[in-house]
């Protein structure tokens, strides 16, 4: 929140490269200005430099007590009755809008229709849905968007098995899992049966030719299939505004290949088009293979063009895995090659694997794990605890809970590593009350809760006249909520504010073992009382940001 006015002062006295430091001992101040940068262009000693800048420096109107230099350093020193005044009252307009009529499509999730979902597409999930939620806080039009993969070989092999195995049997579990069931049979069958996977090519072949058989049991388990996902995104708390399927773009991106051809960026090899990026230092992409059929590339170009059409927008966000890495690095070459102004506006997040203590996770062979089963076992640990800690209410409420403990513990162990490093899970310690995790920062926010209902009626108070280091350093941590937000904007890493939550939580449990609320006296009371409400506003916001929901009891 500081971080500008401290800029703004030494803008006066013409110092315009910042970069600032949390001095490592109290007496230091609270923000320092370290002086080595400028020493070198200028030939002087930093010392002598930081001292002249302290000394044109002046408190008078500013939200700092003192202002002086210590070696290379200048030190500023927080008044703190301004401050915490400012902190409070404002924490809960909390407003960015850099985003402002700015319209961005973010594509996530995208699972393929032949089973349901995984641990895996979990982290693609929620970390679509919190960039979703924090660039429309920070202001942006934003438009969540899913990408089914409902055509293709997978979705052949699915209709293979449902043929052999499924059709007129009783569905005896949840629908997509169910079908999982039968995907993994098809690959395990076909170890020692080669011509499914000739069955498999000839149903696509169908498929593609609109074979009206084969098209009516394709939709028939699309539609198993897509149910049983939509009932796993209610329980994440994930929609989208708009829903796009592969099979309605199939041929979308035929036009502008033939475009591509004629500019030179593609060329025709072997009877395939491949497109000329190797001058760029990337690989050619396959536009159209040799048998005439489209890539994955070929509709990509073409959704790109027609969804800046349709919807108008400004930017698009491609939330995918670091396999995709170079496919979207073609992707983008090739948009700006052929003059789409708006391609500079395309971005990857690209994020690593979730893997299972053994290894990498495979879905046709099972090893995978399913998403509602995980989440299962999640929330029979936590109902475990909960009937602990509360073992007077109904089983419902338990259960509900325990529910909300579970995704939230989930989501929070998905986005609280930064996205392109690789997750192993281990639900045993995800789960725990304890340490780095969701149920932690839960707990929190209803510690917050419980404090704001026992003490009755009470009324604000922002400042106080002298603060101890706890209430210090928990305003400290509320005033970065918005700097954090705004870098995980514009960065787009939820993760910041993911661990910003941690942290504000592990803070607040400081303050509360050291600075007594509801035993002190009047005016201490109400002032700590205000800080506990406007951590609890922050826990709050920062928790729905990365998609967990706060039960009021745990």
């Amino acid at each position: 929140m500081f971080e500008q006015e401290v800029k703004k002062l030494l803008k006066s006295v013409g110092v315009k490269e910042t970069i600032f430091e949390i001095p490592p001992q109290k007496d230091f101040g609270d923000v320092a200005f370290p002086c080595f940068q400028l020493a070198k262009p200028q030939k002087r000693n930093p010392a002598e430099i930081a001292n002249e800048i302290a000394g044109k420096l002046k408190v008078k109107d500013t939200i700092f007590s003192k202002i002086e230099s210590k070696g290379p350093y200048v030190n500023f020193f927080f008044d703190w009755k301004k401050i915490s005044e400012r902190i409070l009252k404002q924490i809960v307009k909390t407003k960015i809008d850099f985003g402002k009529g700015k319209k961005v499509m973010v594509e996530y999730s995208q699972p393929n229709t032949a089973h349901g979902l995984h641990i895996g597409h979990a982290r693609a999930t929620m970390l679509g849905e919190s960039l979703c939620r924090i660039l429309k806080l920070c202001g942006y039009n934003v438009i969540k968007t899913n990408y089914y993969g409902d055509f293709g070989v997978q979705m052949s092999k699915s209709i293979v098995a449902y043929m052999k195995w499924g059709k007129g049997t009783k569905i005896d579990k949840k629908q997509d899992l169910w079908m999982w069931d039968l995907y993994v049979k098809f690959h395990d069958e076909s170890k020692t049966n080669q011509n499914l996977e000739e069955e498999a090519r000839e149903v696509l072949r169908k498929l593609e030719n609109k074979d009206n058989e084969i098209i009516k049991l394709w939709k028939e388990i699309r539609n198993l299939v897509l149910e049983g996902i939509k009932q796993t995104y209610k329980r994440l708390g994930v929609s989208f505004d708009v829903e796009l399927f592969e099979s309605e773009y199939f041929n979308l991106g035929r036009d502008i290949v033939e475009a591509a051809l004629n500019k030179g960026i593609a060329q025709k090899s072997e009877g395939a088009i491949i497109t000329n990026l190797e001058k760029y230092g990337l690989s050619n992409a396959v536009l159209i293979k040799s048998d005439g059929t489209t890539t994955y590339q070929t509709r990509d170009l073409g959704l790109a063009v027609k969804n800046f059409k349709d919807y108008k927008l400004d930017s698009r966000i491609y939330v995918v895995d670091v396999r995709q890495s170079l496919h979207f690095k073609q992707l983008f070459r090739t948009l700006e090659l052929l003059v789409y102004s708006w391609a500079k506006n395309l971005h990857h997040l690209a994020f690593g694997f979730v893997n299972l203590p053994e290894g990498l996770m495979a879905s046709r062979s099972g090893r995978a794990v399913a998403l509602d089963e995980f989440l299962d076992e999640l929330r029979d640990l936590a109902y475990i605890e909960v009937e602990k800690r509360n073992p007077d209410i109904d089983k419902n409420s338990k259960m509900n809970i325990a529910e909300k403990i579970a995704t939230g513990a989930l989501i929070f162990a998905l986005l609280k590593i930064e996205p392109d490093q690789n997750i192993v899970f281990n639900k045993e310690d995800i789960i725990q009350f304890e340490g780095d995790t969701g149920p932690y920062v839960q707990y929190a926010h209803t510690r917050c809760l419980g404090i704001l209902k026992k003490t009755g009626k009470w009324k604000p108070k922002y400042s106080a006249d002298e603060l101890s280091e706890q209430e210090k350093e928990l305003l400290k941590t509320l005033s970065r909520f918005t700097e954090v937000l705004e870098h995980s904007a514009k960065e787009m890493r939820p993760h910041l504010v993911c661990n910003y939550a941690y942290e504000l939580a592990t803070t607040l449990a400081s303050f509360y073992e050291k600075c007594p609320v509801l035993k002190a006296e009047k005016d201490v009371k109400n002032f700590r009382l205000t800080l506990v409400d406007a951590t609890r506003n922050v826990l709050r916001i920062s928790l729905n940001l990365i998609g967990i929901e706060v039960p009021e009891k745990m």
